[in-house]
């Protein structure tokens, strides 16, 4: 399943990439057109209030990111796999590769190449990934989603 958040929903998009659900973010509503005709069409998450014709479509209600998440729960919980869990690029969506840490070097802070073993890479924009803090509380928040219950695996 494919998602779609519009710009009034980025912090959600980069939330859903992490769960490793495939997340479209777009700017225009225009751009729905391309969708509407699939088979089965990505379900789109926006807080705008104004008709949209597009379907399906969930209007978020709440401004916190662990509100809004909790709004789409039964939506996403299906779809979500914690083997998943922080393997897309938070800012293109592409699904991420492991990369040689040599290659990398020159991409990343001196500090974080002498004291990490591990990265990832986005093939497609480049931005290089690895398990910082950053990384260690994402993983706290995505254990926390083992409560939605069996299916999230």
């Amino acid at each position: 399943m494919r998602f779609i958040c519009d710009s009034t929903l980025g912090k959600l998009t980069k939330y859903l990439r992490v769960l490793g659900l495939n997340t479209i973010s777009i700017t225009n509503l225009d751009s729905l057109d391309t969708y509407k005709s699939q088979i089965d069409p990505p379900l789109l998450f926006t807080k705008r209030r104004k008709a949209i014709s597009y379907q399906p479509v969930i209007c978020i209600e709440t401004n916190r990111i662990e509100e809004q998440i909790k709004e789409i729960e039964d939506c996403i919980k299906p779809y979500i796999s914690t083997d998943d869990f922080m393997t897309r690029c938070i800012e293109c969506n592409t699904l991420l590769e492991s990369a040689e840490k040599a290659d990398i070097e020159a991409r990343v802070p001196e500090y974080i190449y002498h004291h990490h073993e591990e990265f990832k890479i986005c093939p497609a924009c480049k931005k290089v990934y690895w398990e910082g803090t950053h990384a260690q509380q994402m993983k706290k928040w995505t254990s926390g989603l083992k409560h939605w219950n069996n299916q999230v695996k």
